[in-house]
């Protein structure tokens, strides 16, 4: 046998050290995960701690949205600003404090100083991300017209303009002062800060970023992009010293500024744009998987976990030579996987398909058993082509979340002329349709927040074909984890569940299929063009779109029954849902969904005749009101 060489083994030897070192060498390890209560908080912070965490995230979109932040009718777009904590709109500087409800801060505020006083006990610190600089209501403007910064709101998603505050200005800047000063004198833990900016109702002036373009408060549009950041990020961190002792870290990410390495060359230490620090625009973090549902796959569905994407993940992180580590655990049923997938690679990191796959092998035997450990694996690579199918399928978030959920697509129903629906047939959904532009559109299931990605005969069928494709992976997984029940009895009820919770994704996937599906029909009839003269059944019958259209109607009545029974099968969670029906949202389903899905297809079924006026001249249109 031929023996490496000296070289070899030393490279051999020392990627192995590399290796096993990457996890370690991070100076500062942040976890998050999404928490519905105090305890649960502790209980994720005490194990993060455990595995290595030296700061947890204290807003994990897990903090009361901010409804009032919803304050004109029609107008969809502050939907995206409401999860958002904002540090004005959460510590209120007096000056807002005539324009900023009280209530809204002070609840924050004492969930933000419980979750410190535990990270205290525990010896953690905190992170805090946001969106800055968020909108201000218009009255704020009109009292201080100055202030008025950029106009952050997207075009094509907004009927009423949108502001950011302007930190160009001196008196903005000391807002931001005052308001992280009193943030961090009542949870002084919190020592790095996460922007989120140019998005969601954010935005700095005059940056290339935003989605109006270049604006601002006119008189600072000569400004360097490195002196704006600067000094935001200085008044911040000014604020923080003022209330105590140590850091404060920033990083902006979302920036889109067209060379935020020039921008990072101008910042101190602990100053980050595009995630590059100042002043040697360096890597200032790596990252391994996600806090916001806006990147969960699979939302509104919930606990599919993602093993494989977290271990890929953590597998280019170790290689970043950024000094931080953000480990973010955005599946919110799963956490104890994840935390067990990251000790097991901080003890063996993987580096290539083989040792990938052998880590995961033994973390699913761990849950189901050397004998299921093959099946449960499978399931997991099977999910993880489907989670990556959705993202292709992602325009501003994927077609579950912006179609089924903030366009209702799951919920609202499927009619040949949704434009003689009635004010009764709509008021349950179109409420809550994120639509800025015409009835027409909101008509529209292929409109997806005003733009129309999906649609036409090449995008109805690419998707369509992403989407049949997602559907296979899902009956592969489901085979793999009913071979799981059926040998194992004490297995089989957590086999099941996720068995359910695979069948509710497929049926998610379905109804994005049968509404792109459907509104292609609809729009290839569209103006009557397929009316023509009806003498006998074969004349209707025989129509291609005739029995096309009705199929996919037909379908997602059915699929609507089938997901109600599921959601009415279990008190476990399956879909995310807002507590009460008052809370409801654009972003949230109601906790009434299996009653919304039963009236869409009542609705349905009541204009089933009006199918025949698509393609029959003498077919008269319905008089009486439908009971």
């Amino acid at each position: 046998m031929r023996r490496p060489s000296l070289l070899r083994v030393a490279l051999l030897l020392g990627g192995t050290l590399l290796a096993t070192a990457a996890p370690a060498r991070f100076k500062t390890v942040i976890f998050g995960h999404h928490s519905d209560s105090l305890a649960s908080f502790e209980s994720f912070a005490r194990k993060a701690k455990q595995s290595g965490a030296t700061h947890i995230v204290i807003t994990a979109e897990d903090l009361p949205w901010a409804m009032w932040q919803m304050d004109t009718p029609g107008d969809p777009y502050p939907a995206w600003a409401v999860s958002n904590a904002g540090l004005l709109k959460v510590s209120i500087p007096d000056a807002l404090q005539p324009f900023l409800p009280k209530d809204y801060s002070d609840t924050v505020l004492n969930i933000l100083r419980q979750r410190c006083e535990v990270l205290r006990q525990l010896g953690l610190k905190a992170a805090f991300t946001t969106f800055e600089p968020q909108i201000l209501p218009e009255r704020v403007y009109e009292a201080h017209p100055l202030w008025r910064g950029p106009q952050v709101d997207h075009p094509l998603r907004s009927r009423v303009p949108r502001f950011a505050p302007s930190v160009d200005n001196p008196e903005v800047l000391a807002l931001y002062r005052e308001s992280i000063r009193k943030l961090l004198t009542l949870c002084p833990e919190i020592e790095i800060l996460s922007l989120h900016t140019n998005d969601s109702g954010s935005g700095m002036s005059w940056s290339g970023g935003l989605y109006q373009g270049p604006n601002g408060n006119s008189l600072f549009r000569g400004r360097q992009m490195h002196e704006r950041y600067r000094e935001f990020f200085g008044a911040l961190q000014t604020g923080a010293q003022d209330a105590r002792p140590g850091p404060l870290e920033i990083d902006a990410e979302w920036v889109r500024e067209p060379a935020p390495d020039l921008v990072a060359s101008r910042l101190g230490p602990g100053m980050a744009v595009a995630n590059l620090e100042g002043p040697g625009a360096t890597p200032y973090k790596a990252v391994a998987g996600f806090l916001l549902d806006y990147f969960y796959p699979f939302y509104p569905a919930q606990g599919l976990p993602l093993p494989v994407r977290y271990l890929e993940e953590l597998e280019q992180a170790s290689e970043s030579p950024a000094p931080r580590l953000f480990y973010l655990i955005g599946d919110r049923l799963e956490s104890d996987l994840y935390l067990q997938l990251y000790d097991a690679f901080r003890k063996s990191p993987t580096h290539d398909d083989v040792s990938r796959m052998q880590l995961l092998r033994s973390l699913a035997a761990a849950r189901a058993g050397e004998a299921g450990a093959s099946a449960l694996l499978d399931a997991w690579m099977a999910l993880h082509r489907v989670q990556r199918d959705a993202g292709i399928l992602n325009f501003g978030g994927t077609i579950f979340y912006i179609g089924s959920v903030h366009q209702r697509l799951l919920t609202r129903p499927f009619v040949p002329f949704p434009e003689e629906l009635t004010a009764e047939e709509t008021q349950y959904y179109r409420k809550f349709q994120f639509q800025a532009r015409t009835e027409e559109r909101a008509r529209d299931l292929g409109d997806i927040q005003g733009t129309r990605q999906y649609q036409g005969l090449g995008g109805a069928a690419v998707s369509g074909r992403i989407l049949v494709r997602m559907h296979a992976d899902l009956a592969r997984a489901r085979q793999d984890l009913r071979r799981i029940a059926a040998a194992s009895a004490r297995l089989k009820p957590e086999m099941d569940l996720f068995d359910k919770r695979l069948q509710v994704f497929g049926l998610l996937v379905d109804n994005c299929r049968n509404a792109l599906e459907y509104q292609y029909l609809l729009d290839f009839m569209k103006g009557g063009r397929l009316l023509r003269p009806i003498e006998f059944q074969e004349h209707l019958t025989g129509i291609s779109e005739w029995l096309e259209i009705k199929d996919f109607a037909r379908r997602e009545m059915d699929n609507s029954i089938v997901l109600a029974g599921l959601l009415d099968s279990t008190r476990e969670v399956l879909i995310d849902t807002t507590k009460t029906s008052a809370e409801e949202n654009i972003r949230v389903l109601g906790p009434d969904l299996a009653a919304q899905l039963r009236r869409k297809v009542k609705i349905m079924a009541a204009h089933w005749e009006d199918y025949e006026r698509l393609f029959d001249r003498e077919k008269p249109q319905p008089q009486a009101p439908r009971p």
